[in-house]
Formats: structure tokens, sequence, C-alpha cells
């Protein structure tokens, strides 16, 4: 392994560790990424007589067969990712937003669902810099008192800290109006700290806390950062990603839409481009470092979880039996790299230590690695008014990592709603595989793509040094530094 065919692709710290592994035998996590390098590298050296347009085409062809393979399985699938080091951005756009309906394209506006969390962050991160809210504050301090039971830092609340609960449902199962909403929201108190449960609550109250949330919404998205496509407005674009009733997919933004509240938690419609166009922001500085890194630290000074004794707390399951470690993966809003190596199914394992990811229960799914400058993202729409539909899969094999199986050819999926039915050859029943699952099956090849484009390039770039060819450099510069939209048939 040459240290200078790597740097470029990975961190200087993460070569010498895995150099380091290599002496060791111990290659445990990263055996995967030397093996793809070095498959990659052996392919490149075989390619040298193509030209730089040629291997770029064959990388790109060979991601393109996963999303090929993912959107058989999902009415409609955008993907987006980004290299800000080799200049590389590739969209897809696949399948239609329902029956009968048009095709998705890079204008397809999909529902973000708690992804949605993000955009609440970054905008409560931005107006404490400019010193217009403070996240060290209780909330109780806000909106004069409003949440008297909150006697809690907001920072802290926005990490999942506490068991947040309500007196009373916030989604429509119960019919409520406005008032009883609203009277419901302020009952919230603390059942438990030191928790990390997942809740839509802290982000319903600190959209609510934030001054003039709205309009800095507008200012910090849709004005300096240019993202045209996202907003909680559904009147404009053609729209993906909800149920039959033409509504948004969340039940308790269904309520608060109802009577014109844009929530914090969901609701967000957006485009995969305005999500690359976000990464380009925060990678270029619209939040400071100490901002990002707030973001991604937990609420406490450990990633394990420990009892009030200073053991280690495990998770149990319904019959009283430890299932493993509780860790905490959660920063504000966000789910963080564990420092201990544990993997997080939102991040794709070679991600940089400091990258954060969010995902929607919609099918939305990001990644951000601001330090070695990748993002991907993945918007799906596994809602349709196709009561049930058939695929056969006959490209192959088809692999859904997350759950760790290989379809062979001729398998056969039922999609009903959001669920596939795996049937074998007979036609019986062997299996199920959720659109989130399937739609995890890109993750891994979108990162792995951008990786290989990234060597590919510094490997081409090395030949033209070598041979002092200019005509070389500017076809490798010309064959990555660009865009490649990707439309499915």
């Amino acid at each position: 392994m040459e240290r200078q065919e790597y740097l470029g692709i990975i961190t200087e710290e993460e070569y010498k560790l895995i150099d380091e592994l290599i002496k060791n035998g111990q290659l445990k996590e990263y055996h995967y990424l030397i093996e793809m390098l070095d498959k990659e590298k052996n392919e490149l050296l075989f390619d040298m007589d193509k030209t730089p347009e040629e291997i770029y085409d064959r990388i790109i062809l060979d991601y393109l067969k996963k999303v090929k393979g993912v959107s058989m399985l999902v009415p409609g699938v955008s993907t987006g990712i980004k290299d800000a080091k080799s200049g590389v951005s590739i969209y897809t756009y696949n399948g239609k937003t329902k029956k009968n309906g048009i095709k998705v394209d890079e204008n397809t506006r999909f529902d973000l669902a708690s992804s949605t969390k993000l955009f609440t962050v970054i905008e409560a991160l931005k107006l404490a810099e400019e010193g217009k809210f403070d996240l060290d504050r209780l909330v109780l301090d806000y909106k004069n008192g409003k949440y008297s039971n909150l006697d809690i830092p907001v920072d802290k609340m926005a990490k999942f800290y506490y068991d947040l609960r309500t007196d009373g449902r916030l989604d429509e199962r119960d019919d409520i109006s406005l008032q009883e909403f609203q009277r419901r929201l302020v009952s919230t108190r603390i059942v438990k700290d030191k928790t990390f449960v997942y809740s839509d609550i802290p982000f319903i109250i600190l959209k609510d806390i934030m001054p003039e949330a709205d309009e800095y919404f507008k200012k910090y998205f849709n004005e300096e950062m240019e993202l045209l496509q996202t907003s909680y407005d559904r009147s404009f674009g053609v729209l993906t990603g909800m149920r039959d009733r033409e509504t948004v997919n969340d039940p308790k933004a269904r309520v608060m839409e109802r009577y014109s509240l844009h929530p914090g938690h969901a609701g967000l419609f957006s485009t995969s481009k305005d999500m690359v166009k976000l990464f380009e922001k925060l990678n270029n500085g619209f939040l400071s470092n100490e901002s990002i890194m707030n973001m991604v630290t937990p609420a406490l000074d450990t990633p394990i979880l420990l009892n009030s004794d200073g053991t280690i707390m495990y998770k149990k399951n319904k019959d009283g039996y430890s299932s493993g470690i509780q860790n905490v993966n959660r920063g504000m809003g966000v789910y963080y790299k564990h420092p201990e190596g544990i993997r997080v199914s939102e991040i794709v394992d070679v991600m940089g230590d400091e990258s954060f990811a969010i995902a929607g229960f919609t099918g939305t799914w990001a990644v951000f690695d601001l330090k070695n400058g990748l993002t991907a993202n993945i918007l799906a729409n596994p809602f349709s008014d196709e009561s049930e539909r058939e695929v056969v899969i006959d490209n192959k094999k088809f692999s859904i990592t997350d759950c760790g199986k290989c379809f062979e050819n001729g398998t056969r999926f039922k999609v009903s709603g959001k669920i596939s039915k795996v049937l074998d050859g007979e036609g019986n029943v062997v299996g199920n595989a959720p659109f989130t699952r399937i739609t995890n099956t890109l993750k891994e090849a979108q990162i792995y793509t951008l990786l290989k484009l990234r060597f590919a390039k510094n490997v081409l770039m090395r030949k033209a040094e070598a041979e002092q060819s200019e005509v070389l450099n500017e076809a490798v510069v010309n064959s990555f530094e660009k865009e490649r939209l990707v439309k499915g048939k």
C-alpha cells in the first residue's frame, strides 16, 4: 500500500491507522475499504489505455445498476451525491410520483418527514451565532414562560436528552382544535432525563420558541442558500412521498398544517439537488465549525449510557434479558458516527468521524461529511395509490444490504404500501423487505462510488504528471468536474 495512492481519498489519520492495522494483521472494520481501493486500483491500472471519460462512465454505470434495482421496488426515487474534492455531482431520477403519475425528475419535491429536523437545527444554530437565540438558556425562559414545566436547557432538549410527554396526543387520532392542540403542547413535562429517546416534541417546541422562525427560515434557506425547492408550501411543484390523501405524511404535521403552523419536526418538501446544495453551503462555512461540532456532540461526555452507580447500562428485551450496551449516537437532531466504532445504519462506515446523518419515515436519508467533502442523499416515495404491484428481479442478484439478504434472479416482490413481500419461484412468501431497508441498499453504493471517482481522478492525475501531459490533465479535469443527470426510462 503506497501512501500517495490513497491520500485525497482517506485522511492522513485514517491512512496511518489503516497502515498500522495492516502491519499488525488487525484490519477489522477497515478491511472493506482496503479491498475496495485495491480492487479499484488494479482495474484502473488495467484500464490505463482507456480515456478518463471511459473510466468515469464505467464507475457511473456500476452505481446506476444499484439505483435501477432499488427503483424497481419503490414507486419513485431520487438520489444525489457530491464529492467536493473531485468536483463530481451525480443525480438520478427513477419511477413515478404515483400510479399513472408523471415521472420523477430533478424538480420533483419529496416529503422529507423527520429529515426536517436538520433544517430546524441549522436555523437555531445560525440564530445563536447571530446573537438572536441562546441555546444555553432554559426553555421556560422563552415565550414568556409558556413552557413552564421545562426547566431545561434548549441545547439538551434538542439533543434528545430528556423523555418529554404531553397530557394528550398531538396527532390526528383526536380531532382536536387549535386551542386544544396548543394546550396539550404547553403541558409538555419531563418524564425522565438521560434517555436519548427519539421524539418529535423537542423540535416542535424548538421551532416554536425561536424568534420569527418562519421569516428566518426563508432568509437562511430560500434566500441565502438559494434552496428554492425547499419549503413547507405545497402549492407549487410536483410532489411525491405522500399518502393518497395528498397531504403530508406525518400525523402531527397534518394537524399543525391544518392550522397554518409550520412544524420543526416534519412537513418540509425538498429535492435531491437542494439537499446537495445544503451540503455545499455548510461545507463553505454557512455555520461555524464550533456550531457544527455542537450539533454532532451528544449531551453526555460518554458515548455509552451509565447507571446511577456508574456501571454500564444495557438494553433489555421484552423478557428482561440483556440485548446489548445502551449507546448514544444522537446529537442535536442528527445521528453522528459513534466514537467507539459501533455501526449505525444511518451513517455509512467509510464516512469520516465528524460525519452526521438524518433519516425520515418516508424513505429520506442524507449523510454529510464536511471534513472530507462528501455527501449523499436518497429521497424515496414508499406510498402509492396502487393497491399492490408485482416486480420480478431479473438483473442477476439483488442485495438488500441492511437486511443482510441477497435475492436470486427470478425472485418476486409484491409491493403493497410500504412493505414488499418476497416470494420464491413457487409463489410462497419467504419474507418481507420494508422500503426503508430497500433504500438502505443505496447508501454504501453511493459513498463507494464517490471514493472510486476520487481515486480514479488521483490515479489519472498522477499519470498526467508523470507524462507531463497537459492534454491528459485537461481531459481528467473535464471528465470529473461536471454534473451528471440520469433520468429513468
